[in-house]
């Protein structure tokens, strides 16, 4: 009898045909998600009426929390391939959300918000505009201070809304164990209603973001932008998780790969003890043992790629209740095929901007007003005094004058107002006054500073020092 040739690819298509209950093993159809979808959620809650899931003294196993299989991130078909540069596909999601809201284009809806309840009116207002008050440029009032919102107050609205949201305080997010600062979703997280409000509210903020070309800095893991591009969860990106395990595991891998080179019949995975489990933290930075397997703990695992498989797996199914509110929301406003024109890095880059501040490019872009010019020595000073600060101090300045912590996609040359009308930064000059304390203003909504025409250094440094070392609100005057 003929031997017939093993075709991976063939193979991989039939794999990609069926979906396997993750609670029941039973199979459906790929092709029609959404009965895989609702019987998967019957399974998991016959599963939750049996065990008590989130109490964090109890322990999780994988098959209580997977609503998804990871299959689903692998089938959708990806649009980028006729692209030749993201700017392209960034003006091709602007021509999209220009036509679809081309009726509204010159009519604003004003949003008022108190700065000490900023979150909890900002919720309550947008939820009633969950139609096409979207659609409308938003303008933001905070009340009780004199300004006007010609895209400043509207980006500092959203750099501090989403600072709340990653904040301690509401137990979202815990800060990722990876060389980057980024916050993944807190693990432990209930799927109640109040959360399911919040995230769809970010699925909003950052549908509002794109249609605005707002710059936000959310601090979001890449984890969660592949997640919400229905990316596949790779080996590979368990570093922006934890980059220590990430780490150990890669060397696990290769050295077990060296023992077979060399038919080397020592295990490492039973010299190592690893079990079918993993330790998570908490939002109190608790460890809690989770089961990969049933009983996984007591049971010594044998295949190393079959074990990173079930770590990987487990994490979706933690976080894919959540990342689907704010993913529906999302593609409610933003249609699903201009935002699958991006991976998840340019994602990432158009909402949050440069992570980098070029001090020459900023001081290239920067308009003076008379008498000020590049040749002041008050601006020299400026400058000067700018390249001593840290990536972390510019950004605050930066933020303090702009609304934005990051500089968007385009660069300095391309600073906008909200209405997406190019506002490069600008330095003002004014009368330097004896008798007070001479302070830098800034107008966020124009990407403008009132600079102060010291007598000295010291003191110019110290004006600088007041803004850039701390997180400044309130100021835009305009």
């Amino acid at each position: 009898m003929g031997s017939e040739l093993f075709d991976p690819d063939a193979q991989r298509k039939k794999e990609l045909d069926q979906i396997n209950c993750p609670i029941c093993q039973k199979a459906f159809s790929s092709s029609i998600p959404s009965i895989f979808n609702s019987h998967v959620k019957m399974c998991v809650n016959i599963k939750v009426e049996k065990c008590s899931l989130y109490p964090p003294s109890q322990d999780i196993v994988l098959n209580d929390l997977i609503f998804k299989n990871q299959k689903i991130y692998i089938q959708n078909q990806r649009y980028n391939n006729c692209y030749k540069s993201i700017e392209e596909k960034v003006n091709d999601l602007k021509q999209c959300i220009i036509n679809r809201n081309k009726d509204l284009e010159e009519t604003n809806y004003i949003i008022s918000v108190n700065r000490q309840d900023l979150l909890k009116d900002a919720m309550d207002i947008t939820e009633q505009l969950y139609d096409n008050n979207v659609f409308q440029r938003w303008k933001i009032n905070f009340i009780g201070e004199v300004s006007y919102d010609v895209g400043g107050l509207l980006r500092e609205f959203f750099t501090n809304i989403f600072q709340i949201l990653e904040s301690e305080k509401l137990k979202l997010f815990i800060p990722s164990d990876s060389n980057d600062f980024s916050y993944i979703l807190n693990p432990f997280l209930d799927y109640n209603e109040e959360n399911v409000r919040y995230c769809k509210f970010m699925g909003l903020l950052l549908a509002k973001a794109l249609m605005q070309n707002v710059t936000i800095n959310v601090c979001f893991n890449k984890i969660i932008y592949k997640m919400i591009l229905q990316e596949k969860i790779e080996f590979e990106d368990l570093v922006f998780i934890d980059g220590t395990l990430y780490n150990s595991l890669k060397n696990l891998k290769e050295n077990i790969e060296y023992n077979k080179l060399i038919n080397q019949e020592t295990n490492i995975l039973l010299d190592l003890g690893i079990f079918y489990s993993i330790e998570l933290k908490d939002c109190n930075n608790h460890l809690h043992c989770l089961d990969l397997i049933e009983n996984g703990r007591n049971i010594n695992v044998e295949n190393i790629d079959n074990y990173i498989e079930k770590r990987i797996s487990l994490l979706i199914g933690i976080y894919e209740p959540f990342i689907k509110e704010i993913r529906n929301i999302l593609y409610k406003y933003i249609p699903k095929d201009k935002i699958f024109l991006f991976n998840s890095d340019e994602l990432e880059l158009i909402l949050n901007g440069r992570p980098f501040i070029d001090l020459e490019e900023w001081k290239l872009y920067t308009i003076y007003k008379a008498p000020y010019n590049q040749d002041h020595q008050v601006i020299k000073w400026f400058w000067e005094i700018l390249s001593t600060l840290s990536q972390k101090e510019l950004s605050n300045l930066l933020l303090f004058s702009t609304g934005a912590s990051r500089v968007p996609l385009g660069g300095f040359a391309e600073l906008e107002s909200n209405k997406g009308n190019i506002s490069q930064f600008t330095i003002e000059y004014i009368n330097y006054n004896k008798k007070s304390k001479n302070f830098i203003k800034a107008h966020t909504c124009f990407n403008k500073i009132d600079l102060p025409c010291f007598n000295n250094k010291n003191e110019l440094k110290e004006a600088i020092h007041f803004v850039s070392e701390k997180e400044m609100w309130g100021f835009g005057i305009e």
